[in-house]
């Protein structure tokens, strides 16, 4: 007989990553809650909404479960936790320490098996900018003590950058597109970093909702074809352009300069560019028992690499 699929939880399920989370719960048969700040938008669509109308009319088209509540409404959380076995919360970066009353929720509910909170990134336990990075990872690692002090089983999804970001303009700040003649390589182009779709991180967080060997670690994104340098990010582009770049070098000393020239929130692509295209932040370290890697545990999971990426914005 096969076993009962857990009961999915998506917090953010309207943003980018939480509705590739919502249809990767789906996707996987896994019966799927999504919570949502204001349900009056379903029967009562405007010109402001609309596009939250059709993406919310689509998950109940797919059998998705849609709950009222939100961080501000305790109660409303409570009685979407006890709704579920796992949680993943997929809110923006910058909101990570207002989960602090959903895990106090999950704490009080007592049913919830997995919470993944709302990381998504480099590990903030490993890199190596904190104090110039305006809290932003101080934020995520605050999250993780308060997690681990309430108890509360969990996996943490280290994927690093997501494609959407920096990669359209082919790492190079202020460029919506990559440029198809010259490209600044930052630090000295042999540094890697790691990118993966959200879809696709959607996958390997589904897979790891229900596996003993995620309990209580950081599944890291490694993809094989999804970590590069700049160098090699370069060779794919003129690869697929037929042609050679101009190759313009940031030295690490002139791209500190730019950052502390460069007021806050201006400077943080650039900012993330030096720990990971610098610093290593993605990359310097291996994986130790406190983790693993995705694509080990799955194999079957099949991803868009860097190179299928850039083939859509040649």
């Amino acid at each position: 007989m096969e076993e009962e699929k857990s009961k999915v939880l998506v917090v953010g399920a309207t943003g980018k990553l939480g509705r590739e989370m919502v249809m990767a719960s789906v996707a996987a048969s896994h019966p799927t809650y999504a919570l949502v700040r204001d349900l009056s938008i379903v029967s009562s669509p405007s010109s402001s909404n609309s596009d939250k109308w059709v993406l919310l009319q689509s998950f109940l088209s797919h059998g998705v479960h849609l709950l009222q509540g939100s961080f501000d409404d305790y109660e409303s959380l409570i009685e979407a936790v006890k709704q579920v076995d796992v949680v993943i919360c997929a809110v923006p970066s910058k909101n990570a320490l207002e989960q602090k009353p959903l895990i106090r929720a999950i704490k009080e509910a007592g049913c919830i098996k997995r919470f993944i909170p709302s990381e998504f990134g480099a590990d903030p336990t490993k890199v190596q900018i904190l104090g110039m990075d305006y809290d932003f990872y101080e934020k995520k690692a605050e999250m993780r003590q308060f997690i681990e002090s309430e108890g509360i089983p969990h996996t943490y999804i280290s994927c690093n950058f997501l494609m959407r970001y920096l990669l359209p303009s082919l790492v190079q700040p202020g460029l919506d597109s990559p440029s198809r003649d010259e490209i600044k390589i930052f630090g000295d182009g042999n540094t890697k970093a790691i990118f993966v779709k959200d879809c696709d991180v959607a996958k390997f967080t589904l897979c790891a909702i229900d596996d003993p060997r995620t309990l209580n670690k950081t599944l890291y994104l490694r993809p094989p074809g999804n970590i590069c340098s700049m160098h090699e990010l370069a060779d794919m582009w003129e690869h697929k352009l037929r042609k050679a770049l101009r190759k313009i070098y940031i030295s690490k000393e002139e791209l500190l300069k730019a950052i502390n020239g460069t007021p806050y929130p201006k400077n943080m692509d650039m900012i993330f560019i030096y720990s990971a295209f610098v610093k290593g932040d993605n990359t310097y370290f291996d994986i130790d028992s406190s983790g693993v890697e995705a694509t080990h545990l799955y194999p079957h999971v099949r991803y868009t690499t860097v190179s299928q990426y850039l083939d859509t914005l040649v």
